[in-house]
């Protein structure tokens, strides 16, 4: 079949049609293996902020405390003391770089719509967090590459997203790509094609979605 439209992640032009649901259809690229939907397809940046506010995650919920304090210590147990990490994406809290504080890290927190401090970009990193930040990117390459920019040699990236299921039958009726704000799903492939596009050695598995590339 002839291509869809380009993959955001490798650029790859041969795509095929996925899946397709009531709301927007996905596309699954056969070079890297992501699936996602096709950029002229994605909500508006004021459909997509209006979708962040309605989140109730805050400093109140002691669930969601307790969520990002378990992310914070899977991501500890890979890390030297004192070092310096971004959390690229915080959503409107500081909730998780304030526990790592807690443990001596020093940290920053970035989110495009809520704490967009610019600053970030003219510092270095021994880290970055991208906590349920991946599947949201319109432009997973240019992103990604500019974030690996800005990590010190032999910085580590820590990713959590979930990967998409198997089979089409699985994803046809998977719950995590309801979310008009996901817009790509990666697996252990393209997970690897990022690793390797950004120059890195190593991805592993160090929690319940967690990846940690090095």
């Amino acid at each position: 079949m002839r291509a869809v439209t380009n993959c955001p992640l490798c650029l790859n032009s041969e795509t095929l049609p996925y899946s397709a649901d009531k709301a927007r259809v996905y596309v699954l690229c056969s070079s890297c293996q992501l699936v996602f939907v096709p950029r002229e397809n994605l909500i508006s940046f004021e459909a997509e902020k209006a979708r962040y506010e309605a989140h109730e995650n805050n400093e109140a919920d002691p669930g969601y405390v307790h969520y990002l304090q378990t992310i914070s210590l899977a991501i500890q147990l890979h890390l030297n003391p004192l070092s310096s990490g971004l959390d690229f994406g915080c959503g409107r809290t500081t909730i998780l770089a304030d526990h790592l504080k807690e443990s001596q890290f020093q940290m920053d927190s970035y989110d495009a719509y809520f704490f967009k401090d610019e600053l970030i970009w003219d510092k270095k990193y021994d880290f970055i967090i991208l906590s349920e930040v991946i599947e949201h990117l319109r432009g997973p390459r240019q992103e990604m590459r500019l974030l690996a920019r800005l990590l010190n040699p032999d910085g580590k990236l820590f990713i959590k997203t979930k990967f998409r299921p198997e089979t089409k039958e699985q994803f046809d009726h998977w719950f995590y790509k309801r979310d008009s704000t996901h817009v790509q799903f990666f697996n252990t492939e393209s997970m690897n094609y990022l690793k390797n596009f950004l120059g890195m050695n190593e991805m592993k598995v160090i929690g319940s979605d967690l990846y940690f590339i090095d």
